[in-house]
C-alpha cells in the first residue's frame, strides 16, 4: 500500500500560504489516547477495491513542513474559507464494522483497510476493538476510526481554537449527549496540535473547560476518530483555514458527518 504523506493543498494554494505541496496529514495507526491499537489480520467487510493485507499499525509520518511551528496564534482578521460542498453526484459507497453497529459513507474510489485487535489481558468481555483506516485513491491514509474500542481517556486544561464544527446527525453517546464533528487547534506549551474528528458537542464550544477525549461511548464500546495529520500539521492557523477550502477537507468532513450507529 502507498503510505506516502497525504497531499492536502494544491501547488497554487500552497504558494499562497507558504506551504509545500506535501500537506498536513500523516499515515495511519493512531487510534487515540489510551485506546488499544489493533494489529492482527484483517477482518470485516470493506470496499471490494480494498485488498491490501493489513500489517501492524504504521507509524506516523515525519513532519511535512520545514521549520514553521504549529503553535502560531490566529490573526484577528483571518476568517476560515468556506468549506466547499461535496459534489452531490460523486459516487459514494458505505462501510459497516463487522458487528453491524457503526457505519459511514466515503468516496467510491477511496479504500478501507480493516484490522482487529489481539486480545488484551485487561480487556472486558465483549469488547473487540476494530480499526478501519481510510485511504484516498492514491493510497494515502487519511483517517482512522476505531469501533468498540477500550481504554481510558485523558483530559485536562486546554486553550482550544475551534475552526469548524457541526452536529453529527442522529449520533449521541450513551448518556444522550450530542456528538459533533470538529476541527480545532489546541495550544499547549509542550504539545500544540491540530485535531479533527468526532467528540462530545461541548468539547467544541468556544471555551471548553477541559480538553476532553477522542473516545466517545456508544452502546457497543468506545468510538475513536482521527484525521491523520503530520506533526506539525500546519505552520499556522491561517494555513489550516486555507486547507478548509479544499475538496479534501470537504470530503473528510462529509465522511465524519455520515457516521451512524444502529
Amino acid at each position: 500500500m502507498n503510505k506516502s504523506r497525504i497531499v492536502f493543498l494544491s501547488a497554487a494554494l500552497a504558494a499562497g500560504v507558504g506551504l509545500s505541496s506535501c500537506g498536513a496529514a500523516g499515515q495511519a495507526g493512531q487510534t487515540g489516547q489510551g485506546s488499544t491499537a489493533p494489529s492482527s489480520a484483517a477482518t470485516g467487510q470493506s470496499d471490494p477495491s480494498s485488498s491490501a493485507t493489513p500489517t501492524s499499525s504504521p507509524t506516523k509520518a515525519a513532519p511535512s513542513t520545514g521549520s514553521a511551528s504549529a503553535s502560531a496564534t490566529p490573526s484577528d482578521d483571518a476568517k476560515p474559507a468556506a468549506t466547499p460542498s461535496p459534489d452531490a453526484s460523486a459516487a459514494l459507497t458505505s462501510f459497516t464494522f463487522p458487528d453491524g453497529h457503526v457505519s459511514f459513507s466515503y468516496p467510491k474510489n477511496w479504500t478501507v483497510r480493516v484490522e482487529e485487535a489481539a486480545p488484551s489481558a485487561n480487556q472486558p468481555p465483549g469488547v473487540d476493538p476494530v480499526l478501519a483506516v481510510v485511504a484516498d485513491e492514491t493510497g494515502n491514509e487519511l483517517l482512522a476510526i476505531t469501533s468498540n474500542a477500550y481504554g481510558p481517556g485523558a483530559s485536562g486544561p486546554v486553550l482550544r481554537t475551534v475552526l469548524d464544527n457541526a452536529p453529527v446527525p442522529g449520533l449521541k453517546d450513551t448518556s444522550g449527549e450530542q456528538l459533533d464533528f470538529g476541527f480545532a487547534f489546541d495550544s499547549f506549551a509542550d504539545h500544540p496540535e491540530f485535531h479533527m474528528g468526532i467528540r462530545k458537542s461541548r468539547e467544541f464550544e468556544p471555551s471548553p473547560e477541559s480538553s476532553g477525549s477522542t473516545h466517545v461511548p456508544l452502546a457497543n464500546g468506545l468510538l475513536d476518530t482521527h484525521v491523520l495529520f503530520d506533526t506539525p500539521a500546519f505552520p499556522s492557523i491561517d494555513a489550516a483555514k486555507a486547507w478548509m477550502a479544499t475538496k479534501q477537507y470537504g470530503e473528510l468532513k462529509q465522511l465524519l458527518l455520515s457516521v451512524k450507529y444502529q
